[in-house]
């Protein structure tokens, strides 16, 4: 389970699909949110209150990341995965290294989807994605959009003669508009800048990060 670092897909989601902006303001309240019998909460006992779409992920709220989905999509569950699914998550980036694991999210009506499946899975849990292929995801936000497989190999030689070559593979060549990719990197630099990853601020050159 991938944890926060499925905070960015998720509302990226949500972004592509116009149902949030991040200037919107989200209601965090004291720093917990019950769905059903699941109590989720923030790390800063207090809460959040009131923050920005943008906020929230730079403080990486899970209160206010779950709130984001739930309310956005409880009534059309299939929208948010569908929405996962367009950006390749759901699928195995066919690696040059045998056992590459197989990514699980799942689908509304599945054996074990229920209504936490939702605000759950907005913060990475009832999702299991492999570490390289949360990274795959990142740089293509890097990348403006550009989704590309990861390379261990770029050539084979034998006596310093090239056998074979493996160029660069473009796995989709958008995951999703200018508009959310932009706006997922001013996030992205928000949470070095005055969120949770500060530590990693310097005064040389800006980084786009995640904490998770």
């Amino acid at each position: 389970e991938p944890g926060s670092t499925f905070k960015l897909p998720a509302i990226m989601a949500a972004l592509e699909d116009g149902v949030i902006d991040t200037s919107d303001i989200v209601d965090t309240g004291t720093g917990s949110v019950k769905y059903y019998n699941k109590v989720i909460r923030d790390t800063k006992e207090e809460g959040y209150g009131k923050i920005s779409v943008k906020q929230v992920f730079e403080k990486s709220s899970n209160v206010g990341t779950s709130r984001i989905i739930y309310d956005s999509y409880k009534d059309h569950p299939k929208d948010f995965v569908n929405r996962l699914y367009a950006m390749k998550l759901n699928q195995k980036l066919d690696l040059q290294l045998k056992g590459e694991g197989e990514p699980l999210i799942r689908y509304p009506g599945d054996k074990l989807w229920s209504g936490l499946s939702l605000p759950m899975m907005s913060h990475g849990y009832e999702v299991q994605m492999t570490p390289l292929h949360v990274l795959t995801f990142y740089n293509a936000v890097a990348n403006n959009g550009r989704m590309m497989k990861p390379r261990f190999v770029t050539a084979i030689l034998r006596n310093g003669t090239t056998i074979k070559r493996y160029e660069p593979e473009v796995i989709m060549n958008s995951i999703a508009s200018r508009s959310t990719i932009r706006k997922a990197k001013s996030m992205m630099e928000g949470v070095v800048e005055h969120g949770t990853a500060t530590n990693l601020k310097n005064p040389n050159y800006r980084i786009a990060g995640k904490t998770g």
